[in-house]
């Protein structure tokens, strides 16, 4: 499947990405997407095998660091406000890209209110009920 992109970020698929752990053992990631946030990208990369502490369908955010034309570097990215921007863009790229609607996640013509840095306590206007986060309908 192709890669799918919108303004900031690229949705991608069948990309891996190995990083080496503290003990210079290498630890295969499919990359998910990567987001760009205030001139800075940022790639959310998946563990291809069960890691401890990380449940089976969450993703590490990682700054992209270019140290040249042909080397980037993955730096853990620490600052919760940052992780929390980064990872709403990804949802809101999700939604819009594969649902349809870029506000309540269904396939319809709604003009919702939500603007993806809500905390979920707001009724959509779409008529699908109740929007439980970052634009996701429940």
């Amino acid at each position: 499947m192709a890669n799918k992109q919108d303004e900031n970020v690229e949705l991608i698929d069948e990309e891996v990405i190995t990083l080496y752990d503290e003990n210079n053992n290498p630890v295969d990631f499919d990359e998910v997407a990567v987001v760009e946030y205030m001139g800075e990208f940022y790639a959310l990369l998946q563990p291809i095998e069960p890691m401890e502490g990380l449940g089976e369908d969450e993703a590490i955010i990682f700054k992209v660091v270019q140290k040249d034309d042909e080397t980037d570097e993955f730096e853990p990215v620490t600052d919760e406000s940052i992780l929390d921007a980064v990872f709403n863009e990804y949802l809101k790229a999700e939604a819009e890209l594969e649902d349809g609607c870029d506000c309540c996640g269904h396939d319809c013509d709604c003009d919702c209110d939500c603007d993806h840095d809500c905390d979920g306590e707001h009724d959509c206007d779409c008529g699908h009920g109740h929007c439980g986060g970052h634009g996701k309908a429940e």
